[in-house]
């Protein structure tokens, strides 16, 4: 009988285990120029200038240069003396509201909408749903300011005093939530002021003048419960001699007072505080913000190349920049800042990068972003358009 021999023969554990460390290495190196190149495309991606765009939709402008647009949640809002619409950017109509004004004035926050008719004595407020509620004033309008909640801020005029009234429109009961009398010769002569998103803040600000003597102020009003303990008056700031341009909410805490020297940024309307102060050598031209961001461009009205600075709600600055854009308008929407002018476009992104940078054979009047980043909506005297971003 034969005798038969299988032989079996085992791996040398060491070479094995340099194999499978051979692969781990192999796999990881693979892994990591993945995504070298995914970060690398991303980058591209997120930071490419585009030189042109393709018109995807149009539709032709039936109105007058009476009527004015501008941006509304990814829409356009549409507004003249007879009325209001909502329309996106192929012309379909999303709202519509009547009314007759003679010198209507919009402002917007969240889905909110106040048309007040300035000098008038009537406003309406729409919610983006209905066809608006209309309220009237027993006193001429000056300007009118609203919140995320509805809650309309509408200052008033009289022979010799101003009156800031807080409405809630949709109260059946009594719209009229509070009333800031002011003296024109004790507390000033208000130039600015703006309600917070949440309806329970505003900020006025006030020029006094004592014989020769010029000050400038501000005032804080809350009308939570700790500002009803204090007549809904909470704090104030002067700025002596540096007239105050403009006030602007940032959301429910956070506020920004323009004047001549620079911005002052404020936080907790129930105490309020300074945050940051924020000078410059040079004169402010041009301002923009949204619940993210401050922009400001300073230089000489008439000089070539200006300079942009950037900076979050906390005062940091984020970006400073020199620009040489000729624009008759600037605005900031999420992470961009579009520079516009009647012939030309410049969009540049927060983090620095030129985003789109296009001379128009024709005049625009207007440039809106879309949810899509590379979709936006281009407004001639004509037509609306619904553009597309390219490569040349």
């Amino acid at each position: 009988m034969a005798l038969q021999y299988n032989m079996h023969v085992t791996e040398d554990p060491v070479s094995s285990l340099k194999k499978n460390r051979k692969m781990i290495l192999i796999t990881i190196l693979i892994a990591v120029a993945g995504i070298g190149i995914l970060m690398t495309v991303s980058y591209f991606l997120n930071n490419r200038c585009y030189s042109s765009y393709r018109v995807d939709s149009e539709v032709g402008r039936s109105d007058s240069n009476n009527v004015s647009y501008t941006y509304y949640n990814g829409n356009i809002l549409k507004y003249s003396r007879s009325g209001i619409s909502t329309i996106d950017n192929t012309g379909k109509s999303l709202q519509n509201g009547g009314f007759e004004m003679k010198q209507p004035q919009i402002d917007i926050c969240g889905s909110y909408i106040v048309a007040a008719d300035i000098t008038g004595r009537q406003f309406y407020v729409y919610n983006g749903k209905d066809e608006g509620t209309r309220i009237e004033t027993t006193l001429p309008i000056v300007r009118a300011k609203i919140s995320k909640k509805g809650m309309t801020a509408v200052l008033l005029q009289d022979s010799d005093s101003n009156v800031l009234n807080v409405y809630d429109p949709y109260n059946s009961t009594n719209s009229l939530l509070v009333e800031i009398p002011t003296n024109v010769n004790e507390e000033g002569y208000p130039l600015d002021f703006d309600i917070s998103a949440d309806g329970a803040s505003v900020i006025v600000a006030y020029m006094v003048r004592e014989g020769k003597t010029i000050e400038n102020k501000v005032n804080f009003y809350n009308f939570t419960e700790v500002g009803q303990d204090r007549n809904t008056l909470v704090g104030g700031k002067t700025f002596d001699d540096s007239m105050i341009g403009k006030i602007e909410f940032m959301g429910n805490n956070e506020a920004a007072v323009f004047h001549e020297k620079g911005v002052t940024l404020f936080s907790n309307m129930k105490q309020p505080s300074v945050t940051a102060e924020l000078t410059f050598p040079d004169q402010i031209q041009s301002m923009a913000y949204n619940e993210k961001y401050l922009a400001v461009v300073t230089g000489d009205a008439e000089a070539e190349q200006k300079k942009l600075h950037l900076y979050d709600l906390k005062g940091r600055e984020k970006l400073t920049r020199a620009i040489s854009y000729k624009y008759d308008d600037m605005q900031l929407y999420d992470d961009e800042i579009i520079f516009l002018s009647s012939r030309s476009c410049h969009i540049l992104r927060t983090n620095g990068h030129e985003k789109f940078v296009y001379e128009f054979d024709q005049e625009v009047d207007a440039l809106f972003p879309t949810a899509n980043r590379s979709v936006y909506t281009l407004i001639d005297q004509d037509k609306i358009q619904k553009i597309k971003l390219t490569w040349k």
